[in-house]
């Protein structure tokens, strides 16, 4: 069986489009970052707390975790409008990375990979970011934006368009060989 231990609806969307069949099964974990925790780190910890020690011993488990990170800060969801605000004003007309990281795990062996995409971001003034923000209530992304949404901040794109949405889509079909046995149990029967 194949658990995804996260309610993103891209992520979600991403796997139902490759046609696995999967359960969902959220983590419930503290986000909070450690003091002077480099995002590479912080972003592993995330997937790793999300995926937990105590699976099921012939279950499939993936967990994945986005951010966007500017001069070395992570900028993480906004807590409220004004916070949106003051992320988007901040990478405004700037580039930034975004970075999903993702793991597989089985009863015995954890694989965790992630990707870096470069984002130009439009060079915005306030009321267009208000704009922005009122018209596609982006409080649940990290960076508070949204790659997929139309007229959004974004101005172009060095890297995956899957990794900004919230899965590093590209490492993880990278390793469907080493993972295939357990994926055929999970993908859809076609045809």
């Amino acid at each position: 069986m194949f658990i995804l231990k996260s309610t993103s609806p891209r992520r979600i969307q991403i796997l139902t489009d490759l046609g696995f069949l999967f359960q969902v099964a959220p983590a419930n974990i503290d986000e909070s970052q450690k003091t002077l925790e480099p995002a590479l780190q912080y972003l592993e910890r995330m997937v790793h707390l999300k995926l937990g020690n105590d699976g099921e011993p012939n279950y499939l488990y993936l967990a994945a975790d986005t951010m966007v990170v500017f001069e070395n800060e992570i900028l993480h969801k906004p807590i409220d409008l004004e916070d949106a605000v003051r992320i988007l004003q901040t990478l405004s007309g700037k580039k930034h990375s975004v970075f999903s990281g993702a793991g597989l795990q089985t009863r015995s062996k954890i694989d965790f990979f992630y990707e870096e995409t470069i984002i130009q971001f439009k060079n915005w003034n306030e009321d267009q970011i208000r704009d922005y923000i009122l018209r596609c209530q982006p409080f649940d992304k990290a960076g508070s934006y949204g790659i997929q949404d139309a007229n959004g901040p974004v101005l172009e794109r060095v890297g995956s368009y899957t990794n900004v949405m919230g899965f590093p889509l590209r490492s993880f079909l990278a390793r469907s060989s080493v993972w295939l046995p357990y994926w055929e149990s999970s993908l859809k029967r076609i045809g």
